[in-house]
């Protein structure tokens, strides 16, 4: 008997800062483990789904992000994108990369790998003494001076046959005025990070960008770049690659050719209970030691009324350590058209980006592992339902998941549950549901979905495969599909997803909640007073100011006659 995992000018600028505001304050309002007055005990066995309220939509931080890129196309220094600085896998690394994604064994399905780069990004005084519009080489980039009395710094980077890029991002410490942007000539744009980076230390890789090419890009907005030099720094510790197998194919028989042949394309399957799951779960994309590793996930509601929190859950085998999980990269809304003729690049899942997470509990007993989300989800996503009622031993239960085989689309599948299926070692069934798949499959990438009841509830997440035949992930006679056990490791997460006692957080002004349990929602809220949401005579964040009161956010900067809301 053998076992596998399946597998893991600055106003242009203000929407994308506004959006990000708004992210972090919805957040802010669900930061904490706060909890719904009068919510149930232990003995609770299930939860409804819900759908996120209150944030920007996909559609709003598409716009946002092609602003950010037109106004950061207007800002890279000349010259940058000729002069690339240059890495390479050797074919060691190519060898050993190729080995690993075709390797289906146990763990989360590995997707590309980093190379170390070590460049330390550092100014001069020189620099703060050169002449606005001129320019000069520096650590492999271009530093310019700006006419509003700041500078800009920017460097291409290439790895060569990558599908998509990430940078690793160290001893980064900047002022107040200045931003860290990373962003292509194709559109791509991401940012700002600002300060000591999303994670507050310093340290934190940046979003992805597909393409062998990414730019990096530091803003600093003036009137004091010069004196900001030596305050200005950070290193670019790392770049992540991720590898040359992943190119746009064909749809070959139910899905993509990458595929195997039984994975079944979710957008072709409608009126089952795993619909919801469709604005839940998401594609997951991390860093871990030498290689880039990817899973999937799923959104988790949770019993507060007071707050949504961004609750995900996965597999324990995919993310268990906090370094990983602070760099995971979760892209929503990942799917595919019925009856497309043509699967995206394994290395552009298009969807919706968030960065980061936290990990909130996790465990080898039912190999789960609950994040909460950095960044808040699209505006439309669901929370997913719950039951803890034991399912492992209810034979011929049906079963119902979304997942993301292989980093492609969103795939669907089926099966019952089957009490008379073999075990495997250390997989004892009640701790772990067994079950036969019907309908489709899953595959490397797939680790990690979340397995949903008849009634669209979550009743545990994919451990992978047990059997004879697990190299053979359509072999539904010889292979168990074995998922762990929500029932089993219910108490482990029941102090975040059914607390016992109200504890207010900060409210927000703009999302339907009554965030500090104070029985006032919104504007009603005295909170609110003064807030842009509720009719406030200040200035949102990008608006023209001359002094900081003239500003919600009290801070008004920039060249005089040309200041904003930051």
């Amino acid at each position: 008997m053998t076992r596998t995992r399946a597998h893991a000018s600055r106003a242009l600028v203000r929407l994308c800062t506004l959006l990000v505001v708004l992210l972090a304050a919805a957040l802010a309002g669900a930061g904490l483990a706060s909890a719904g007055s009068g919510a149930p005990e232990m003995s609770l066995t299930s939860m409804d789904s819900e759908v996120l309220k209150g944030v920007p939509t996909a559609e709003e931080m598409a716009a946002a992000q092609t602003n950010l890129h037109d106004w950061l196309m207007t800002q890279i220094p000349t010259g940058v994108v000729g002069r690339p600085i240059t890495v390479s896998l050797t074919k060691a690394e190519k060898r050993e990369l190729a080995g690993l994604q075709n390797n289906d064994g146990n763990g989360p399905a590995v997707i590309g790998r980093t190379k170390t780069l070590g460049r330390a990004i550092r100014f001069s005084q020189l620099d703060g003494a050169m002449r606005a519009g001129s320019s000069r080489r520096v650590r492999g980039g271009i530093f310019q001076a700006m006419p509003d009395g700041g500078f800009v710094w920017a460097a291409a980077f290439r790895s060569v046959d990558a599908g998509a890029v990430r940078l690793h991002i160290t001893h980064m410490d900047l002022p107040s005025d200045a931003d860290l942007f990373l962003f292509t000539s194709d559109g791509q744009a991401f940012g700002p990070y600002s300060k000591k980076g999303p994670n507050d230390d310093g340290d934190f890789w940046t979003n992805t960008t597909f393409g062998s090419d990414t730019i990096l890009l530091l803003r600093h907005y003036g009137p004091d770049g010069a004196a900001d030099l030596k305050h200005s720094g950070f290193k670019v510790e790392e770049l992540g690659h991720i590898g040359p197998r992943f190119t746009p194919v064909a749809v070959e028989q139910a899905f993509c050719s990458f595929n195997a042949p039984c994975i079944e394309n979710a957008s072709c399957h409608n009126g089952t209970p795993a619909d919801s799951a469709k604005s839940a779960v998401a594609l997951m994309q991390w860093v871990s030691g030498a290689f880039i590793n990817t899973c999937t996930g799923t959104l988790l509601n949770d019993t507060v009324s007071t707050s949504q929190i961004p609750y995900f859950l996965t597999a324990h085998h995919c993310i268990s350590a906090s370094k990983d999980a602070s760099n995971l990269q979760t892209y929503f809304q990942f799917s595919l058209a019925c009856g497309s003729t043509n699967c995206p690049a394994q290395t552009n899942p298009g969807g919706i980006q968030r960065l980061g997470s936290t990990i909130k509990a996790t465990g080898t007993t039912g190999d789960f592992t609950l994040l909460q989300l950095n960044q808040t989800p699209p505006s439309g996503s669901t929370f997913m339902g719950w039951n803890n009622t034991p399912i492992a031993n209810t034979n011929n239960a049906q079963l119902y998941r979304i997942s993301h085989p292989a980093w492609a689309p969103q795939a669907y599948s089926d099966g019952v549950v089957n009490t008379s299926a073999p075990t495997c070692t250390s997989w004892p069934r009640g701790e772990r549901i067994y079950s036969r798949g019907v309908t489709g499959g899953t595959e490397g990438g797939s680790s990690g979905s979340a397995v949903l009841n008849a009634s669209g509830q979550v009743v545990g997440q994919l451990s992978g495969a047990c059997g004879t035949n697990t190299g053979n992930a359509c072999d539904n006679t010889n292979n168990a599909t074995v998922d762990g056990a929500f029932a089993a490791y219910y108490a482990s997460v029941q102090p975040f997803l059914a607390p016992t006692s109200c504890v207010p957080v900060a409210e927000v002004c703009n999302d339907g909640i009554d965030n500090d349990c104070d029985n006032q929602t919104d504007c009603a809220d005295s909170d609110c007073t003064g807030s842009p949401s509720c009719g406030s005579s200040c200035s949102p964040l990008g608006s023209a100011c001359t002094t900081n009161s003239d500003c919600c956010s009290n801070k008004c900067k920039g060249p005089a006659g040309g200041k904003t809301c930051h």
